[in-house]
């Protein structure tokens, strides 16, 4: 079922393959690895094994899930009308659900559930469910009601899961394993040897920068803002202690929720509401630090324009016309900007053809980033989800697909991503990548990592402003991020057992053949 000379032979995958078709299966893998190809060869084995089966292969976005059917064309021995895609923006679907020659079917979790709630999707009929991406199995996701759906109602499920970074606490793994129904979880490092040949390299370094003067004068009159409304509390009668951060306040107003649940309302919905408030400005502090004024601006004018009790607090503070006059009339880029236009002009002196993804989390400050890089010359260009913030550009996938087109064509030198180009996107080679802000999370920092040194040997730049909390966010993604073997090993004693009710996947088969001529 694999065309010839189109996928290396590489032994940790063969292994990770016949695992993964005994049961259900975690594959962790490094980025650039492929785990793709992983989901493809055990596809391939049962859809040569029984020929009559078909494969539904899911990943979060209609890109990724379009990317992974152009993939299986151009790996499996497969037709164009043997693969399709489903996703919400589809008409055709339940004709797509009911064609007997489509064997592979890649589409977006939330479209699948949907049609499965109408009664146009029997998953019995798939001999193998993927779940790529699959950290994303939490609480409520798509993933996790159609993974167990498909172990309730298949008499032999066999799911097989995907991530480069399924999490950075054990809890959470734990989730990730019992969500989808996983037996057994197979992963690699990048130090394993056995992989080590594979992987070009990745040079990581940080840029260390100062405030400016008048960020810095912001960010005072925000901590002083924070300081009034943690004092009221006190006096209001909350026990809130000395060194109080974000992590804090968040840990007392969940106490406070679980009592308003128990029927203690009281005091109670006041607290909340200044502990809302103080969070609110934490927010500003942040942005002040680690991104940009314009960013704390647009938040400034949230807060004016929003209706919820907490805003209109901060709003009616004395200080706050204050702030908004002093973020109004700076006029100072953060000094992150000017870091990023030294590390993009040294790292194209030295490959001038070469191409950049730049990192950051709001998109305020990404579109200030693609103003400036124009400015200098740069061929810049935004990236995006269709659906981050309040106004401002928003792009659609067809908007995504053809920006990546053009970067990969060479249109574009620089792509400055909010988060939606973490994860699996078909973005070309980067020699560089750059980190705006240091990433707390685990996942994410691995994601944003696994964006170079793909194929060739790439480099990681991170930006870090002193003394603000992206010092505290540099040590503690880098932590988190290498943890993770401890924590696979953990997880690998608490996987589920499957109690499949055929003996194997011919009985299975015959069941969906069944099925099909029903």
């Amino acid at each position: 079922m694999v065309r010839e000379g189109v996928v290396e032979d590489r032994e940790y995958q063969r292994r990770m393959v016949e695992r993964a078709l005994e049961a259900n299966t975690l594959v962790v893998l490094p980025t650039a690895l492929g785990k793709t190809v992983i989901a493809e060869l055990v596809a391939a084995e049962l859809l040569h094994r029984y020929p009559g089966c078909r494969v539904l292969l899911m990943a979060p976005t209609k890109p990724l899930a379009l990317q992974h059917k152009e993939s299986i064309l151009r790996h499996l021995k497969l037709e164009r009308d043997e693969v399709a895609t489903v996703t919400g923006e589809m008409l055709d679907r339940p004709m797509v659900w009911d064609d007997p020659r489509v064997r592979v079917i890649t589409a977006t979790p939330q479209t699948v559930w949907n049609d499965y709630k109408r009664g146009l999707v029997r998953l019995e009929e798939f001999a193998l469910l993927v779940f790529d991406e699959c950290h994303r199995s939490r609480s409520r996701y798509a993933y996790t009601r159609l993974a167990g759906e498909y172990v309730r109602k298949c008499p032999y499920p066999l799911i097989l899961a995907l991530t480069a970074s399924p999490g950075s606490e054990e809890e959470k793994v734990v989730e990730v394993v019992r969500n989808l129904w996983i037996e057994q979880i197979v992963w690699t490092t990048e130090d394993d040897e056995e992989v080590a040949r594979y992987i070009p390299g990745i040079k990581a370094s940080w840029v260390r920068v100062a405030l400016p003067e008048q960020y810095e004068a912001i960010r005072q009159v925000i901590k002083r803002m924070i300081e009034t409304i943690l004092a009221r509390l006190r006096i209001d009668g909350l026990p809130v202690p000395e060194e109080v951060n974000r992590k804090v306040l968040v840990g007392l107003m969940n106490r406070l929720r679980a009592e308003i649940e128990a029927g203690a309302k009281g005091p109670n919905m006041h607290y909340m509401a200044l502990i809302s408030a103080a969070l609110s400005l934490y927010h500003a502090l942040e942005l002040i630090e680690s991104q940009h004024v314009h960013s704390l601006r647009r938040y400034l004018e949230e807060i004016q324009e929003s209706e919820l009790r907490s805003h209109k607090m901060v709003a009616g503070m004395p200080e706050f016309r204050r702030l908004v006059m002093m973020a109004n009339e700076c006029n100072v880029d953060h000094t992150k900007v000017n870091a990023l236009l030294t590390v993009l002009t040294a790292h194209f002196a030295e490959k001038k053809d070469d191409r950049v993804l730049v990192f950051a989390n709001i998109r305020a400050t990404a579109e200030v980033l693609v103003e400036r890089l124009k400015e200098r010359g740069y061929r810049a260009a935004l990236f995006v989800g269709k659906a981050e913030g309040k106004g401002g550009p928003r792009m659609t996938q067809e908007e995504q697909m053809r920006v990546l087109r053009a970067f990969r064509e060479g249109a574009y030198n620089v792509l400055v991503a909010t988060s939606i180009g973490e994860e699996g996107l078909d973005i070309p080679e980067c020699g560089l990548v750059v980190f705006y802000e240091p990433a707390i999370s685990g996942i994410r920092y691995i994601q944003r990592r696994g964006r170079t040194g793909r194929k060739l040997p790439g480099k990681v730049v991170i930006l870090v402003a002193e003394g603000t909390v992206d010092e505290y966010y540099f040590r503690e993604g880098y932590r988190r991020a290498r943890k993770m073997e401890r924590i696979l090993k953990q997880a690998s004693e608490k996987t589920v057992r499957v109690l499949r009710r055929a003996d194997s996947l011919t009985f299975n088969m015959c069941l969906q053949t069944v099925c099909l001529y029903v």
